[in-house]
């Protein structure tokens, strides 16, 4: 049988803000591609040192498929996400928050991007309401704030050279032990 494992405070913060986060209270940028609660809560079990149990490319190809398909759930059979290629550079399993960039698999530089947010390794849903065109900047703040950078074509631009920017911080609150938001989203995502 499988073995019981006692759940930190920070696992029960993180498995209440998923199911906050679930039912779209921490607001608009958190609401597409959640993990299932109890999913989120299970893969959360805390190790000795509270970290979570996996590396970014295993967190990656967990997490992928529950995503939203890269042009939208009415065009899955336009393409899917690259399970192989993403971007794990500001994924790690101990921070209070971190991310994983997932590009459109065999997609050009507008294609639909995506930004995973994990808190201690917990998937906590993607970064916006949709995908977005453009492969954004993700940094890491501290242990808890991840800043993205996206870009969007203005009027005039080419598709090949966009020179639009929208600046958006996300930061892992652990008092309330949810996600919050600050900042501007690209013009395609704000509705």
């Amino acid at each position: 049988m499988g073995r019981l494992t006692r759940l930190s405070t920070r696992t029960t913060a993180a498995a209440a803000g998923a199911l906050l986060l679930a039912g779209g209270i921490a607001g608009p940028a958190m609401a597409a591609g959640q993990a299932p609660a109890a999913q989120a809560a299970s893969s959360s079990a805390a190790t000795s040192d509270d970290c979570g149990p996996e590396n970014g490319q295993q967190a990656a190809k967990r997490w992928i498929p529950v995503l939203t398909p890269p042009f939208g759930a009415d065009k899955a059979d336009q393409g899917s996400w690259d399970t192989e290629n993403v971007d794990t550079s500001t994924y790690d399993e101990c921070q209070e928050l971190s991310s994983i960039t997932v590009h459109t698999k065999g997609g050009t530089a507008s294609s639909p991007n995506t930004v995973m947010l994990f808190h201690r390794g917990a998937y906590m849903g993607t970064a916006t309401n949709g995908s977005f065109g453009f492969t954004p900047k993700v940094e890491r703040v501290t242990d808890s704030t991840v800043r993205v950078t996206f870009r969007f074509p203005k009027d005039g631009d080419s598709n090949a050279e966009p020179t639009g920017t929208a600046v958006s911080t996300y930061s892992w609150n652990d008092d309330a032990g949810q996600l919050a938001h600050e900042g501007q989203l690209p013009p395609q995502l704000i509705k």
